[in-house]
């Protein structure tokens, strides 16, 4: 399990630097509606990450197989820890560091609906439901949902070039 949390933290730590340089550079609030592509530049770094980590899990067992679902496995094991992980920081950082971040979101979506052609009133409507899910405990539910969807998708990726056959003579694990 050390091997699994090592790359979960790393997954975490990644991702927390990375919003707290788009929060102190501005893209997380005065420029949010620029630094929302900004999360895109993240993706090959997590798919490296996740690489690496199965990677070192196959390099435990240096002689045996790795198979495509105790890959599949392993990745799950590291999005699922790193995502508890990552849950925890996204409510530290909404409740404590960028307090304002769903005031930011909704000034960008407020653009996006007023181009669409809503009123007012739809407008209001549409900014008291998106308050509710923009919560610091919502928004950490989410975090942990997705984070282990995304990485569970990941996983299913690089499981199928991480595997490793079982050397000659050996029998494949159950």
């Amino acid at each position: 399990m050390g091997t699994k949390f090592t790359y979960a933290l790393t997954l975490t730590i990644t991702g927390a630097v990375f919003r707290l340089l788009l929060y102190f550079t501005g893209y997380e609030t005065e420029k949010l509606a620029t630094g929302q592509y900004f999360n895109w530049l993240l993706l090959p770094v997590v798919v490296v990450i996740y690489w690496m980590g199965l990677k070192a899990v196959r390099e435990e067992n240096p002689h045996q197989a790795m198979t495509y679902g105790q890959g599949v496995g392993a990745g799950f094991v590291i999005s699922a820890m790193s995502s508890a992980m990552s849950a925890v920081y996204t409510w530290v950082h909404l409740k404590f560091i960028n307090t304002n971040f769903a005031d930011y979101q909704i000034e960008v979506l407020r653009q996006t609906w007023s181009s669409a052609g809503m009123g007012d009133a739809q407008m209001e409507q549409a900014e008291n439901m998106t308050r509710m899910f923009m919560s610091p405990v919502v928004s950490a539910g989410f975090a942990l949902v997705m984070g282990i969807l995304f990485g569970l998708v990941i996983s299913l990726i690089v499981a199928a070039f991480v595997k490793r056959p079982a050397p000659a003579g050996a029998e494949p694990p159950l």
